[in-house]
């Protein structure tokens, strides 16, 4: 089971989503058909939150109104993926028309477009951002006890493509650390292993990704890492113990190991 997580949380911000039921047509031929309705969430004090109705181009269709935050987290889905499958134009001001050209030569170029505090221009930072935020949400589903909900948005996570730079290395490393410490390794590997599309020639993260491999009891594999660390820098002296602690104590382990660093 993992592991309670004691850190403090970022404030809920992000789109979610629900499944409504729309009605079509009317008397004989009233049919009921569930369609997914998207919402921007910003949690706000008193364990309350602020949630939108919105289209697929984060343009309101609805107002805005208050509902308890055990609502979200029960109903509520997070779309942790929601910036990577959509692609947003900039609105122009109203009363006017969009045109295709590009902008003038020498212009300053167009600021991203926001509502409510959210980017919708898609950048990789924006996804980020809402990225660690849906993490986040995920690790409040883990203290709440539905594992369910959190592996769902922790393999999402891992899933995600979208235009990622090397250093964002550091974010899915982060989260395979953070799943590690709550046992859930298989997800925590996925994540490191996302890390290492980034920078494969990170020695720190395959010392990372051999110590979720041993934990789970994988010795092989956690040899294979750490000596892929090694490889890299001979001189890692976390890597280079870790080798010889396993090789010495370990051999033939199979059962429930207990690391003591």
């Amino acid at each position: 089971m993992p592991s309670p997580d004691s850190s403090p949380r970022a404030p809920i911000k992000g789109v979610f989503s629900t499944m409504e039921v729309k009605k079509t047509g009317s008397g004989a031929t009233t049919q009921r058909t569930k369609v997914k309705q998207y919402w921007l969430v910003n949690e706000i004090e008193g364990g309350k939150a602020e949630v939108q109705p919105i289209n697929e181009n984060l343009i309101p269709i609805g107002k805005k109104r208050v509902v308890s935050l055990d609502d979200v987290l029960e109903r509520f889905q997070p779309e942790p993926d929601f910036f990577v499958h959509k692609s947003f134009a900039p609105q122009p001001p109203e009363g006017e028309i969009a045109t295709d050209e590009g902008a003038a030569p020498g212009a300053p170029p167009r600021q991203p477009e926001t509502i409510e505090g959210f980017e919708i221009s898609g950048s990789p930072e924006e996804m980020e951002r809402s990225a660690r935020a849906s993490f986040g949400i995920g690790l409040t589903y883990l203290k709440r006890g539905n594992l369910q909900r959190a592996e769902d948005v922790f393999e999402r996570l891992a899933d995600m493509q979208a235009d990622f730079q090397p250093e964002h290395k550091h974010m899915f490393n982060d989260f395979g650390v953070s799943l590690r410490r709550q046992n859930l390794f298989d997800t925590a590997l996925k994540h490191y292993m996302r890390a290492l599309e980034l920078a494969h020639d990170d020695e720190n993260l395959l010392h990372n990704i051999a110590r979720a491999h041993y934990e789970k009891r994988d010795i092989k594999s956690a040899i294979k890492y750490l000596e892929m660390s090694l490889a890299i820098n001979p001189d890692h002296e976390m890597s280079r113990k870790f080798l010889a602690w396993i090789k010495r104590k370990h051999r033939d382990a199979a059962g429930p190991v207990v690391l003591d660093f």
